[in-house]
């Protein structure tokens, strides 16, 4: 089932607020015979924001929440979204493929009878397009902590973190703000943000937060890999056991 964008999290209508800044710089460049460019703008969106932020958290959706779950079908949308445009906008370049593409997602035409994807813009598209660019400088940070504490053997994979934040006033309201689940996003199975004043003498400090990792404590669900406070006979956490028994 298709999600409007109406319905959509903030942070898949931020997706897709990306996707079209792309199509508008790719047909621009299109018009000005700048292939070069196409080639860079596409590489760097699917590698430095589809593929490393995006498709890096929604895993856990994906494959772990009911089939027909509305933030599952959601990301698919989204998802979708990508993958068709993606097609037509590399259609001049990688004709074949493009092509294989567009028929896997079985839709009628070829690629090729098609027009290049149009711009649509939403009344919300200024103010998530900032909203979210500043929650991406904001992660960088957090990014960084989880790599020091991987350096440090505090922890392996950030599911393994505990990941608290100490925010200033401002950026506390700002996080406070996202309609989004920040412990999935941050990719760790335990999140808490506390008072800046409250920070540990080794939460590593950044210019508006604190930023304190610590190995998870709990145990590790055999379905999702999250830590969590308690798991049943199977070794399922009571997330993984609602998904199961329906």
């Amino acid at each position: 089932d298709y999600v409007p964008y109406n319905e959509m999290s903030e942070i898949d209508q931020f997706v897709l607020i990306k996707l079209n800044d792309l199509i508008e710089e790719v047909k621009n460049a299109y018009d000005n015979f700048a292939f070069d460019s196409v080639y860079r703008l596409i590489n760097n969106y699917v590698t430095q924001f589809l593929s490393a932020f995006y498709l890096d958290f929604t895993k856990d959706v994906l494959y772990i929440v009911k089939a027909n779950d509305k933030a599952r079908r959601s990301i698919q949308t989204v998802l979708y979204e990508n993958c068709s445009a993606l097609a037509k906008l590399l259609a001049p370049i990688i004709p074949h493929t493009a092509d294989e593409v567009y028929e896997h997602l079985q839709l009628e035409e070829s690629v090729h009878l098609t027009d290049m994807p149009e711009v649509v813009r939403h009344a919300n598209t200024a103010e998530l397009r900032e909203k979210y660019e500043k929650f991406l400088d904001l992660r960088d940070d957090v990014l960084k902590a989880l790599e020091e504490a991987r350096n440090q053997k505090i922890i392996g994979k950030s599911f393994n973190a505990k990941l608290t934040l100490y925010p200033n006033e401002d950026t506390k309201a700002f996080l406070e703000s996202l309609d989004s689940n920040l412990q999935q996003i941050f990719i760790v199975s335990q999140f808490a943000i506390e008072d800046f004043t409250s920070a540990p003498i080794d939460a590593l400090d950044f210019e508006y937060m604190k930023v304190h990792v610590k190995n998870a404590e709990g145990h590790i669900c055999a379905r999702c890999w999250q830590v969590v406070e308690k798991i049943n006979e199977d070794e399922l956490c009571e997330r993984c056991v609602d998904v199961v028994n329906n």
